[in-house]
């Protein structure tokens, strides 16, 4: 075994840097735990987010940390622990069950080292083998729950001791109400936007901003599309911003709904969008179609912090941050009827009722889920652990 000095040195272990909840999350708590003085390392396969890192000088270490195959899981635990002792690290925080078996693994090597997770969601408990692959999340020092919803899940699906559970910490994620201030976004970054993407003028805009991935609710959000298209006095655009996994069959899946109900000209999937709060600001109602639980829901916050108006799949972490009718609106999990008439309504809603929806939501935000109270929280976590 090898002794670590007690240096404030942490080491945020992700699968890649691609534009995500948890991979965003990594950047903030990255950034704020330089601004306290902390050396920060974060190691992934790397993505567009890196450069964000390397802007604040700090250190992107690319190891193959996406891959799921067991000979490369194995071998990273010799690569982290070369990361571990040559910038003696002193926390290890894992966001993600395949790279987090090398890095629990690296760490027994060495003493003094604290680990801590976070868990972004509920993971589906398919049976023993993948009940036991999940529960690698759950033997760090000290474990992050990013909702009630992922607490309640963990405590109902796993067995913990009394001094376990205590070791459970909710922290909310947060938005940076400074970058989603609708006030900071200038007319410029919306009209190259709104020409880079080809948007008609007067048309109502539904933004749907999200990984393009089957769970997400890509499908059902079509469909509320195509009931929607029925009626001619509603005009509208729908932009789905995101990436799809390569060699995905999922996309295929999408453009057969598209061509079936001839929806080519009702939605636009211009890709990854580097430029989230001038996006949210060109929209008119903002869309979380999940159609599984989410752990939490980032781009609720964020429209919400952009004084758009938001409707969500009533599960999961959307329930804690909507209440139906007053900041926002809940629809049935799946069922595009209700989506669309959930979609209807909102177009339809006057300027004042959607201000008074809007005003409570932002509101709540700026109280309850702003950057400042996540990393402030993950600050003292870190601190504590260390003394």
């Amino acid at each position: 075994m090898t002794n670590i000095e007690n240096k404030k040195i942490i080491l945020q272990i992700i699968p890649s840097m691609e534009m995500g909840g948890a991979e965003m999350g990594t950047l903030e708590i990255s950034r704020y735990m330089k601004k306290k003085g902390w050396n920060v390392i974060v190691a992934s396969s790397g993505g567009s987010l890196v450069k964000k890192l390397t802007i604040k000088n700090i250190l992107h270490i690319k190891l193959p940390l996406k891959s799921k195959n067991p000979l490369i899981i194995f071998f990273n635990i010799f690569r982290i622990a070369w990361v571990i002792k040559k910038n003696k690290i002193k926390i290890v925080h894992l966001r993600s069950r395949a790279p987090a078996w090398s890095a629990y693994y690296a760490c027994s090597m060495f003493r003094g080292i604290k680990i801590v997770s976070t868990i972004h969601g509920a993971y589906s408990v398919q049976n023993f083998f993948k009940k036991i692959y999940n529960s690698i999340m759950l033997k760090p020092t000290s474990i992050i729950a990013i909702s009630k919803y992922v607490k309640n899940y963990l405590l109902t699906n796993y067995k913990f001791s009394k001094r376990k559970k205590e070791s459970i910490f909710i922290i909310p994620r947060g938005v940076d109400l400074e970058r989603f201030d609708p006030k900071n976004v200038d007319s410029q970054r919306l009209f190259f936007l709104s020409n880079n993407w080809q948007l008609p003028d007067g048309i109502p805009i539904i933004l749907f901003p999200s990984r393009i991935a089957p769970f997400k609710g890509h499908k059902t959000l079509l469909k509320a599309i195509a009931i929607l298209k029925k009626d001619p006095k509603i005009p509208f655009i729908c932009l789905m911003p995101g990436l799809v996994k390569k060699n995905s069959n999922y996309e295929n899946e999408l453009n057969s709904i598209i061509q079936d109900n001839e929806l080519a000209d009702y939605i636009r999937f211009p890709g990854l969008c580097f430029d989230m709060p001038a996006a949210y600001k060109i929209s008119d109602i903002v869309v979380s179609a999940a159609d599984k639980p989410e752990g939490f829901g980032r781009i609720i916050i964020e429209s919400q912090s952009m004084e758009r108006p938001v409707i969500a799949s009533a599960h999961g972490g959307s329930l804690e941050l909507i209440k139906n009718n007053y900041n926002g609106l809940l629809f049935k999990p799946k069922n595009e009827q209700d989506l669309a008439d959930k979609i209807k309504y909102l177009l339809r809603l006057s300027q004042k009722e959607k201000k008074k929806i809007v005003k409570r939501a932002k509101e709540i935000v700026n109280k309850k889920y702003n950057i400042d109270n996540m990393c402030e929280s993950n600050f003292k976590l870190y601190n504590s652990i260390v003394r």
